[in-house]
C-alpha cells in the first residue's frame, strides 16, 4: 500500500511542477505596456503633445496604441459622444482625422486659456505632404475621477492644404 501512496504523491508533485512551470511561463509573457494617462501634473500643451506624439506612431507599442492613448485623454463628456474605443478608432482613422494617424510632422501654436478651458492649434503634415490644422479644446475637469486634470473636449479641423496662407 505504501507503493500506491508513493505513486499518488509522485503524481501530485508532477502535477504541481507542471502547473508551476505553466505559471512561470505566464509570468514571463510580456505584459501589455502601460500607455500615458491623464494626470494633475500635466498642462494642456503637454496633453496635446502626448496625444499628437502617440498618433504619429499609432501602432507603437501595439496596434492602435496611439488612438487608445488619445481616447484616455478624452474628457468623460467627449467619451460619451465618441466612445467606446472601437468606435473612436474608426472615427480617428476616417476623415477628417485620418491625417493625424502616422503623420510625418507637427507644429504647435501657443495655448490660449479662457477660464478652465484651453485652446491649442496643431499643424500636421502627412507622409505624402498633405497638411491640416486642427484646433484642440481642453478643459480642466472639476470633479470626479479626473478632478483637476486637463482633458480633451473636442478636436476639429480649421484649415487644410495651404495652411501657411491661412495664418498658422
Amino acid at each position: 500500500m505504501n507503493r500506491f501512496k508513493f505513486a499518488g504523491l509522485s503524481l501530485v508533485l508532477l502535477a504541481w511542477t507542471l502547473s508551476m512551470s505553466s505559471l512561470a511561463a505566464l509570468n514571463d509573457a510580456p505584459e501589455r505596456p502601460v500607455l500615458p494617462r491623464p494626470s494633475v501634473d500635466l498642462e494642456p500643451q503637454e496633453v496635446v503633445k502626448i496625444v499628437i506624439n502617440a498618433l504619429s506612431n499609432n501602432d507603437e507599442p501595439y496596434a492602435n496604441a496611439g488612438i487608445e492613448t488619445t481616447f484616455y485623454f478624452a474628457s468623460p463628456a467627449n467619451r460619451v459622444i465618441t466612445g467606446p474605443l472601437d468606435k473612436f478608432v474608426r472615427m480617428v482613422k476616417g476623415p477628417p482625422y485620418g491625417i493625424m494617424v502616422d503623420h510625418a510632422s507637427s507644429e504647435f501654436s501657443e495655448v490660449v486659456y479662457v477660464e478652465n478651458r484651453a485652446y491649442q492649434m496643431v499643424h500636421l503634415t502627412s507622409a505624402d505632404g498633405r497638411a491640416m490644422v486642427f484646433a484642440f479644446r481642453l478643459s480642466k475637469q472639476l470633479n470626479g475621477e479626473f478632478k483637476d486634470m486637463w482633458m480633451t473636449d473636442a478636436v476639429w479641423p480649421v484649415a487644410q492644404d495651404d495652411v501657411r496662407q491661412q495664418g498658422f
